[in-house]
């Protein structure tokens, strides 16, 4: 028996062979691997700018006039940025200090480290927060133009920010007090010698001027009853070291001396200073005077004698 194959069979076969091959290559694998990207946001620095320091809140000024013998309250205004939002910025982080080189300092935060509730948030913006804080000063600050204003804050990150920048004066204001209003000798007799006046005359200064130069103007004392009797001004004495021999300053006959150091003789400084101090500023803020009369023995009569003496204190240039 003979078979015959037609051509067109065998294109067939070959072509089905052709595909098979096709779909056997096609065949492959996908892998994915994953990995992580990060970015930080950094937290910023605030910024501080002064606007203004005052001593009375809506008044405008760079200079300050101390409170003779009290206290005189300081007020700054300052705005903080935040480039990351006002809501990082505590107004009870806020730290001033009033500093004159290294000679005297004023802040509102406490001996111990503890913040004043001395600044408050008096405004605030999306990233502005316009803070104002006070600080105290005494009456016996030095006066100069070169306090400086050193403000700093912390935002909740504790990122900080300082300001330096404000330079201004405090005044001079020229006070003296005297804490004793009478000096009395008590009971004398005639004749009777170098007798002390009670209490002593204390001369307080209470501002933050220094005097060159301090001066007693003595008046006679006269009777009360008997005006014309009278105790001359020679027959008073005045001295700093509370001597009660003649070694002291007696008044001539216009009753004006110049109150002399004891140490040096020369005129007394009354500097300024506080008024309770004591070791190395012993020196400062006060003057103990002491006045001192010989009685005459004659030609006074039993009575009470009376004047008003006066303190005069002079700024030398």
């Amino acid at each position: 028996m003979i078979l015959k194959i037609k051509k067109r069979s065998l294109s067939f076969l070959i072509l089905a062979l052709v595909l098979s091959m096709s779909v056997v290559y096609a065949a492959a694998s996908t892998i994915r691997l994953g990995f992580q990207i990060q970015l930080a946001i950094s937290n910023r620095n605030p910024t501080i700018t002064i606007t203004n320091i005052t001593t009375s809140l809506g008044s405008s000024q760079f200079s300050v006039d101390p409170t003779a013998t009290g206290t005189t309250t300081i007020f700054l205004s300052f705005n903080v940025t935040d480039p990351d939002g006002a809501g990082q910025i505590n107004a009870t982080k806020a730290v001033v200090n009033l500093t004159l080189g290294g000679s005297q300092w004023y802040s509102n935060v406490s001996d111990i480290g503890t913040e004043f509730s001395t600044c408050k948030n008096s405004s605030k913006s999306s990233t502005v927060v316009v803070i104002n804080c006070t600080v105290t000063i005494p009456y016996y600050v030095n006066a100069s133009a070169t306090w400086t204003a050193n403000i700093s804050i912390k935002d909740i990150y504790g990122a900080a920010a300082y300001n330096d920048s404000m330079i201004f004066t405090v005044n001079t204001v020229s006070s003296i007090t005297l804490p004793f209003s009478a000096l009395n000798f008590s009971n004398v007799n005639l004749g009777q010698q170098n007798v002390r006046a009670y209490p002593h005359l204390l001369m307080n200064n209470t501002g933050n001027d220094d005097f060159g130069q301090v001066n007693m103007t003595a008046a006679a004392l006269t009777g009360m009853t008997t005006a014309s009797e009278a105790i001359a001004v020679t027959n008073f004495g005045v001295n700093l070291s509370n001597s009660s021999s003649n070694s002291r300053l007696s008044f001539p006959a216009d009753g004006i001396i110049n109150l002399r150091d004891p140490d040096t003789g020369g005129n007394i400084t009354f500097r300024h200073g506080y008024i309770d101090a004591f070791g190395p500023n012993a020196d400062k803020g006060n003057i103990s005077a002491f006045i001192w009369v010989n009685v005459p023995s004659s030609g006074l009569s039993t009575q009470l004698y009376n004047a008003t003496w006066n303190i005069t204190a002079v700024t030398t240039p």
